[in-house]
Order: C-alpha cells, then structure tokens, then sequence
C-alpha cells in the first residue's frame, strides 16, 4: 500500500508538472469561454462571426469580430433584422469569470468608434486595457445601431456630398441651415423608401439590443462604460434590466431625464464663457487677451465680410478641398475646439493671427470641425431619430425660447431663435410618442463611477454633481480637462481600473498611485 500510494503521488506530480507545462504553452488556445449564440438557417439573431475590418491588431490581445444581429423593431418583433459590430478583446484568464466590460460606443448621439482603422481600434483598446483585460475582464467595444459600421448606416450623403461645394461659399446662417435641411428631408425620404423604420432608432432600442447580446453571449452581467451620451444609453440599460449591471463607469455623462430646456440658457452660454475666460482655464496664463469678447465678434463680422480662401486636406480622400474660412465657420471652429481643451491656450494666437489674415493656429480646428460634417460614417439622421424618441415629445419650447431671448443681443440670441423654428425632421420621420423611460431619472444602488472634466462645457459637471443623488453607490472624480477624460488623462483609466476592481474602495483612493 506504501509503494502503490508512493506511486499515485508520482504520478500525480509528474501529471501536475507536465499540465502545468502544457497550461502555460497552451494557455491561449485553452481559455474556456461559453459560445456565443450563433445566427443560422432558423437562428435570425445573434452573433456571427466574421473577420475582423482592420485586419489583426499588433500588440493586443486575441481580438474577435463580430456582427450583431437584432430586431429593427424589438416591440413588434418583426422579421426585418438590422447589424451593429462587436470586437471584441479576449483576456489572458484561463476561465472567464469576472464581468466583461462593454464600452458603450462614441456617444453624439450618432457618432462611431471607427472601428474599421486597426490604430483606432488598438488605441481604444490601450485606453481601456487597465480597467478590462488586465483584471482578466473581456472587452466588448461596438457601434449602437445605426452608426459607424451598422447596418444600416443612417448617415446622409447627401449633406456630405453638397457640404464639400458649400464649404467654398460664404453662406449666412439662416441659408445655410435652409440648404442642409433640404439634403436632410432628401436622405430622410430615401431612408423611408428602403423600408427602415426610423423611428426604432433611439436609446431604447440600444439598451435593448444590449440585453440581447448579453443573452446571446451567455454573460451573466456587464460592466458597462459610457461616454457622453453613451452613458444616457448605460443609465436605460440600467433601469431596464438592472440584474445585467455589475457596475457602470460614466464619463462626462448625460442623463435622460435632462432635455433640452433644463438650463438652457447656461449651457448655450458655456462654450462662449469659457472661450472669453480662457486664461483662467489654462495653466501657465499669467495675462489675459485683453478685450477677447469684442474681438471674437469683430473677427465674426470681419470674415463675413472678407472670408479667408484656404486649400486643406480631405479628412477622408487623397485630396485637397478649398474651405472660405467665413465668420460662421470661425465660431464652429472655436466652439468645436471646446471638447477639448487646448482650444484655451491657443486661442490668443487665434485671434491675433486672424486679425492680421493669419490663419496657422485656428486651422487644426477648422479641420477638425470639418473632418465631422464629412464623416460618412457618423450616423447624423440617427442623431435626429434619437431627438424626435429621445428628447422632443418631454420638452418644454417655451421655456426655451424664453431663455433664448435673455441671451446676449446679436449672433448668439439670433442662431438660437432661428434655430428653435428650424425643422426637426420628427414628422417625416414618422415618429411621435415615445416610451417614457427615455425620460425618467436613473434611481439605481448599482456602483457607479462618474469621472468628469473639470473645462467640460458641452456635458456640466453641474448636472453630475445633481444627478448623483439618485445613485446611491456612486463616486465623483474630476480632472483638469475638457470632455471625454479616459481618451484624455491617463489616471482617469487608472481610477476607473481601481473602481471596476473593488467598487466599494474608498474615494480617498481612486486616484493614480
């Protein structure tokens, strides 16, 4: 008995040895996951796997491509099924047993992740891998439907083809906005025609499908990162299906119960204020721009007048575009420049350049403003349907129109009555009312970390500090900069990675060490 169990205990050694040696030549191809449910002859939806857009990521993780499929309307449950793309990045952990964390996409809404280009999809993943596959946490980045590279793609070509010819023109505000809303009834008609019901395109609909994949991909909850108006679409998840949430990350967050009128004066106010302030927003400002309010709207006045000819790159093609840098697009540009927030300390040279017909430190931001009207893959006719479902039916215009006419007299109060009477497409749309779930107050105890920028004007940190009330295990922490903080500051990963780590962890120590 000695020598037969001397024997056993060998053996039981020798066979530890040996598959500890084959765990750790194998682990990779050895990593259990539970499969995915897969579309198939009587399968409509699910997962189908497909080779990855970018090719193979350098550097990263195993990366798995997929298309989503999901019902366009998931009310009537209708034959008709729509696509949204799902990479997804595989951790190391030889069993998968912690929450995957799920990035919400690019927020807008409408706006993609680029998920096509392999250095977008690598830096996204670096901009998450703390908080996800190096705590052996799945990553799944998609596009919400109706963006990027969904099927279908509600962006309108028309706007982009006939917005290459305006971009030469020097157009006054109300005809530009005249132009661009006949190429939006344009694309909206033909959209219509093929079929799509518009009207499935909305928050609603995005946390809907996310339970739907959550059940496909047999995952038991989420953790889930919402950036800008992402994090609206975690807060529905969260309301709807509170048992798939582990925990949220909300990154310069919007809420669905604010609308369009809750301070709207403020707001419209905010990007100019922080511009006409901005040597108190940048760090080495020891003296103003003397008398920058004035000079902005002089400049405003005088390129109206005088436009600057400039010949740039084509964000997207393999060629130049002429671009008259007229008053109009000199505000976009500075307002653009605002989710960022460098615009602060570049705007003296700006304004000094401009007023000698200089224009090398504003055209970054041109460009920049520029590259977003001709995305192609922005889903801009999605951001309307998200409005019409979203926001239009629990709005209160008079209230906005009263704040409107207490704003300063001239171009800003002007664009924003002009803008209160522009068409808003909904009627076209064929869209009314709406689930009022898209406008409650997100009341949860799941944990939840809001990080926020400190120069944030497009999201108020504000409304956070607000909102935060009704999440009863959440935790602010802010930084010096604008929108978007993970994609921005380095320890704003870090915090999040402590947080996902151990939500209950104090707030003393969500910092960088």
């Amino acid at each position: 008995m000695i020598i037969k169990s001397r024997k056993i205990h060998l053996l039981t050694i020798t066979a530890l040895v040996a598959l500890a040696i084959f765990l750790t030549t194998k682990s990779f191809d050895l990593i259990y996951r539970e499969p995915f449910q897969k579309i198939n002859d009587t399968q409509q939806y699910g997962f189908e796997a497909v080779e990855c857009w970018f090719g193979e990521a350098p550097a990263s993780p195993r990366t798995e491509c997929y298309y989503m499929h999901v019902p366009e309307d998931h009310a009537q449950q209708t034959d008709k099924a729509i696509v949204f793309p799902v990479v997804v990045f595989r951790s190391n952990s030889m069993f998968s047993t912690k929450a995957p964390v799920l990035h919400l996409g690019a927020g807008g809404p409408g706006a993609p992740m680029y998920l096509d280009s392999v250095e977008n999809v690598k830096r996204t993943w670096e901009y998450h891998d703390e908080l996800s596959t190096h705590q052996g946490r799945d990553l799944f980045i998609i596009d919400p439907r109706g963006t990027g590279l969904s099927k279908p793609l509600l962006t309108c070509d028309t706007f982009v083809e006939n917005e290459t010819k305006r971009l030469k023109d020097n157009l006054s505000f109300t005809r530009y906005q005249e132009e661009a809303s006949k190429d939006y009834f344009d694309c909206i008609d033909k959209f219509n025609s093929q079929g799509i019901n518009l009207s499935a395109y909305n928050s609603l609909s995005i946390a809907n499908d996310i339970e739907m994949m959550r059940i496909a991909g047999n995952i038991d909850k989420w953790v889930l990162v919402g950036v800008s108006y992402a994090a609206t679409y975690a807060q529905i998840i969260a309301t709807q299906y509170p048992e798939s949430v582990e925990s949220m990350v909300l990154d310069s967050a919007t809420f669905p119960n604010l609308k369009p009128h809750d301070n709207y004066s403020n707001k419209a106010m905010a990007s100019y204020l922080a511009l006409y302030n901005h040597c108190s927003l940048t760090p080495d400002c020891s003296k103003p721009l003397l008398n920058i309010e004035n000079r902005i709207w002089n400049l405003h006045k005088a390129l109206n007048l005088n436009p600057i000819q400039l010949t740039l790159d084509h964000p997207y093609k393999n060629n130049k575009i002429d671009v008259l840098l007229n008053g109009e697009r000199f505000i976009w540009a500075l307002l653009n420049g605002t989710y960022g927030e460098k615009i602060f300390a570049d705007l003296p040279s700006i304004i000094v350049e401009l007023e000698v017909g200089g224009a090398n430190t504003i055209t970054p931001y041109l460009e920049s403003h520029i590259a977003y009207l001709l995305d192609t893959t922005y889903g801009d006719v999605s951001t309307s349907s998200h409005y019409c479902y979203d926001d239009k039916p629990y709005t209160d215009f008079e209230s906005i129109k009263i704040q409107a006419d207490k704003l300063p007299k001239g171009y800003i109060r002007d664009t924003a009555l002009l803008s209160i009477d522009l068409p808003d497409y909904c009627n076209e749309m064929l869209i009314g009312a709406s689930d009022p779930v898209v406008s409650m107050a997100t009341e949860t105890d799941i944990p939840s970390l809001f990080l926020h920028g400190e120069l944030d004007t497009i999201t108020p940190l504000s409304d956070v500090i607000e909102q935060q009330k009704s999440f009863t295990k959440s935790r602010i922490v802010t930084y010096e900069s604008s929108h978007d903080v993970i994609s921005s500051d380095e320890c704003a990963e870090v915090v999040a990675a402590k947080f996902i780590a151990n939500t209950e962890i104090d707030r003393i120590k969500l910092d960088c060490s």
